[in-house]
């Protein structure tokens, strides 16, 4: 008896009584009744083919295969070297698409209004053998400081009359290197190398020894890393309902025009790690001595969703080299990565040798680092004092007194399209990487010319005399008094990148 499967089936009108044994025969079958198949048939016959077809086969094959990424995807830890790849190479790709990125978040009113004084708390971390450092950093307030919160942490602790002062209010400084330790207890660090180099340098402190500057000098960087995690938590057990925690450097100083309506523009309560990123595809790390900015979800998702993950930070903080890496490590494994997309806004350098680049050149600033002499710190204080708006890259030409070449009314576009030269300076700030080096240059006016025939590969160039080498630099700096050497920023670019910068 045959299969019910196969027993033919009647298509159309029964009274043509045309038997067909497939339904997919259809299309068919109407062509063998001589009259044309309706919309519907071949929209029907269209569809089967897309089904069962190659088409569809491999339509099929590619939604298994999306389904089965998209489950490993949610599988893999946060940590996942594979995961960590993708994120690297697609925020690289978005970079790509926004290489000339215009920050309409500073014109626009506050998304989530902030005030400095009552919802941010600015943890200083410095450290016995910077400890000059701390006071200064203080004394470069501005007058018009909104900050009124903060925490000095260190590899010591302040003993009464050595407080951090702060415009005449002592503030203590706490050493959470022991808080670190204490939380491991004695069976977990004592045996450690790392340990018993800070176990001698406290005693010395102790002690009042002299050669506890010279075990600052020698041991202090490995020490650094022991201070982040639980600089961190010492934050939140002592102010756990800010908005804002920002983790900076003894040698940072902080826009606080530029930084106020980021902060403005972003939720708290979104995890955010924000700072200036560096590292690889297998981690990407907000660099510590350019700033680093936690919000109130990135805090609680750590210290209180996540304690495996903060006591294992503890252990790792034993062998880390870089206490700014091992965060972005914990971080990753509570399901905070970076926010690349501010990183454009921290500045690894001192104000005049900062690096402005095309992409960068319309973007406000937050930060600057390597102000490790107390006279650094206060001049850079001094310098931006008086700031009251957000602060672009290309401002601090201005802060400096520095005139802006480019924006002479009196220069004509065929002008301003010749080799501007500054005698004795230098705006290139760099020679090998990424600033390319030629030799042989007789004149100072041929190394601005080849600098402008680079359009936007080159930003500033200069030419020593002694050694006729052109350095021409994908970035411009303000710089300083060089003798011996003649340079110049490319004028024609830098207007024409300032003709699309959003004015406020």
């Amino acid at each position: 008896m045959p299969h019910p499967s196969q027993h033919p089936v009647v298509i159309g009108d029964p009274d043509l009584k045309v038997k067909i044994m497939e339904f997919e025969n259809e299309d068919d079958f109407l062509l063998q009744q001589r009259r044309s198949p309706t919309l519907r048939h071949r929209m029907r016959a269209l569809l089967r083919r897309m089904r069962y077809g190659p088409f569809g086969r491999l339509r099929n094959m590619l939604f298994f295969l999306g389904i089965l990424l998209i489950f490993g995807w949610i599988m893999l830890p946060y940590d996942n070297v594979v995961r960590l790849g993708i994120r690297f190479n697609v925020k690289k790709f978005q970079h790509y698409l926004n290489s000339h990125p215009v920050e309409n978040w500073l014109f626009a009113p506050p998304a989530y209004p902030v005030d400095l004084g009552t919802d941010t708390v600015v943890i200083v971390k410095t450290g016995y053998g910077t400890r000059i450092r701390a006071n200064a950093w203080f004394e470069a307030l501005s007058a018009s400081n909104e900050f009124r919160d903060f925490l000095v942490i260190a590899d010591y602790a302040s003993k009464p009359g050595q407080e951090a002062n702060n415009h005449g209010t002592p503030l203590p400084i706490h050493n959470v290197v022991n808080q670190t330790l204490s939380s491991l207890g004695p069976a977990a660090s004592l045996s450690n190398p790392r340990v018993a180099k800070y176990l001698r340098f406290a005693e010395a402190i102790e002690n009042g020894e002299e050669e506890a500057d010279q075990l600052a000098k020698s041991t202090g960087w490995e020490i650094d890393a022991l201070k982040f995690i639980s600089g961190l938590e010492l934050a939140y057990s002592k102010f756990p309902n800010k908005k804002w925690y920002l983790l900076v450097d003894d040698d940072t100083y902080l826009v606080q025009p530029s930084l106020k309506p980021l902060l403005a523009h972003l939720d708290s309560e979104v995890p955010y790690y924000i700072g200036n990123a560096v590292g690889d595809f297998r981690i990407r790390f907000a660099h510590g001595g350019s700033g680093i900015i936690l919000s109130q979800g990135a805090m609680s998702s750590l210290i209180l969703d996540n304690p495996h993950a903060v006591r294992t930070a503890h252990l790792e903080s034993l062998s880390e080299t870089w206490g700014d890496r091992l965060l972005a490590r914990t971080l990753i494994r509570a399901g905070v990565y970076l926010d690349e997309e501010y990183s454009h806004l921290f500045s690894g350098e001192p104000p005049r040798w900062t690096k402005i680049r095309p992409d960068r050149f319309c973007c406000p600033i937050i930060t600057f680092h390597g102000l490790g002499q107390p006279e650094k710190m206060h001049r850079a204080g001094e310098s931006f004092r008086n700031v009251s708006k957000p602060l672009l890259w290309s401002d601090i030409w201005d802060v400096y007194g520095m005139s802006r070449p480019w924006r002479q009314s009196t220069l004509t576009s065929d002008q301003l399209a010749k080799p501007i030269e500054y005698a004795n300076w230098d705006h290139a700030g760099g020679s090998g990487g990424e600033v390319a080096v030629v030799e042989g240059v007789e004149k100072a006016g041929e190394c601005g010319k080849k600098c402008y025939e680079r359009g936007s590969e080159c930003m500033a160039w200069t030419w020593e005399e002694e050694t006729r080498r052109c350095h021409l630099s994908p970035w411009m700096i303000v710089g300083e008094k060089v003798e011996g050497k003649v340079s110049g920023p490319n004028g024609k670019l830098a207007r024409e990148l300032e003709m699309g910068c959003l004015k406020y």
